[in-house]
């Protein structure tokens, strides 16, 4: 099994995107899995079912904000914020098929690989103790198309990403129970363990590998599926004018 990685160079939050779904129309059946990294200039994400109006604060000047394909929560994407993408071929990984116990798997395999103190929280969040508090540090969603399944989410590292948060956007309206009706300054924290981008990736590509028994394969973003052949990039569901 390869677990082949790769960053991809364009901080373009609608290329980014469209990446996403592009690969997986262009991956074949193949004993490998994929770990791919990006960081985008500022851009709001909304999951695929939530109410515009209800997350962001259209009333002040935002950032475009565009939809993706998974579900979960709103995330204000913008330097010192990493996102990546797991994509997982669900034949090589059947015990995968369950959403929940996927995500309870695939999570805390992330959090042994970031480090000490990281763990789980509500369905899909990971956390970190926070003076005597867990406080979270990244939000995961999921996408399931032909037999491949993409766990993506944001890994907060830098302070400077969580300060603009609270002023785009809203309380969200689904809360899960460990944040106690937190405001964003007070439930949201970089992730302590690992202050630099480089060392983020470095722990994830090397704990995810050893999880799986994979592997390690490095390359450039031009080689994976889906990348050279990118449809038009997402447009943005709101734009400020």
């Amino acid at each position: 099994m390869k677990l082949i990685t790769a960053f991809l160079p364009s901080q373009c939050c609608a290329v980014n995107l469209a990446f996403e779904e592009s690969f997986f129309a262009a991956v074949k059946p193949a004993s490998t899995a994929y770990l791919v990294f990006y960081e985008n200039r500022e851009a709001i994400v909304l999951g695929k079912s939530l109410t515009l109006d209800e997350e962001v604060c259209l009333h002040k000047r935002v950032p475009n904000v565009y939809r993706r394909i998974s579900g979960g929560g709103t995330v204000l994407h913008t330097a010192g914020n990493l996102n990546y993408a797991l994509f997982l071929s669900l034949d090589d990984y059947p015990e995968l098929f369950n959403v929940s116990l996927s995500y309870d798997q695939l999570l805390t395999a992330i959090a042994a690989a970031i480090g000490k103190n990281v763990a789980v929280r509500g369905y899909s969040d990971l956390g970190y103790g926070v003076r005597g508090d867990v406080r979270k540090f990244s939000g995961n969603a999921q996408c399931r198309k032909r037999g491949w399944l993409m766990l993506h989410g944001t890994l907060v590292y830098a302070k400077q990403a969580l300060r603009q948060i609270p002023w785009y956007l809203k309380m969200p309206p689904k809360q899960p129970a460990y944040r106690a009706g937190r405001p964003h300054r007070e439930f949201m924290t970089n992730v302590l363990p690992c202050y630099s981008r480089a060392k983020l990736m470095h722990n994830l590509r090397l704990g995810l590998a050893r999880h799986f028994g994979a592997s390690l394969v490095a390359t450039e973003a031009k080689n994976l599926p889906g990348y050279s052949v990118l449809n038009a990039p997402f447009q943005p569901e709101y734009k400020h004018s």
